[in-house]
């Protein structure tokens, strides 16, 4: 698999949507990020929130604390750095917009299942709801016998 980020490229992109969005917190700008990126590309949290850190570590971005929330800021340091590398996230879309799709999960599957259901919540009492009723309980079992929804045999 590719990365969508070079060397350094997660920063600078933090800092352009910061400088575009500031004062903004972690959530706003990891936000930002994706929408400007796209592709197939989902922004982590867990490299969101520590590349801000860093970021506010080395001087170029400020952070304040507002109502309970870290607000964002680009420091003059932070637009230096950034005048170095202004079209990153550009570069970043492009390359993520060549990643191929993530394989699907079975609970995207059964949650898509469940949000293009018609009346989900209809009740299953009458004769043609039985059979829709049983109808999907043997596509289920069906796919329980195939291993689809079995766990994972440990090995020794």
């Amino acid at each position: 698999m590719s990365r969508v980020f070079g060397r350094g490229q997660l920063k600078l992109a933090l800092l352009a949507v910061a400088a575009e969005v500031e004062p903004a917190n972690g959530y706003a700008i990891m936000h930002e990020l994706d929408a400007r990126i796209g592709g197939t590309w989902q922004p982590s949290p867990g490299a969101i929130y520590p590349a801000l850190l860093a970021l506010e570590d080395a001087g170029l971005l400020a952070g304040t604390d507002v109502d309970g929330a870290r607000q964002y800021a680009l420091t003059d340091s932070g637009r230096r750095a950034l005048a170095e590398q202004p079209d990153v996230i550009e570069a970043v879309a492009d390359r993520a917009q060549l990643l191929p799709p993530p394989p699907p999960t079975f609970g995207a599957l059964l949650d898509r299942l469940v949000q293009e259901a018609p009346h989900r919540q209809r009740r299953l009492d009458d004769p043609a709801a039985r059979l829709v009723e049983t109808r999907v309980r043997g596509l289920l079992d069906e796919l329980a016998r195939t291993a689809v929804l079995a766990t994972p045999k440990e090995t020794t």
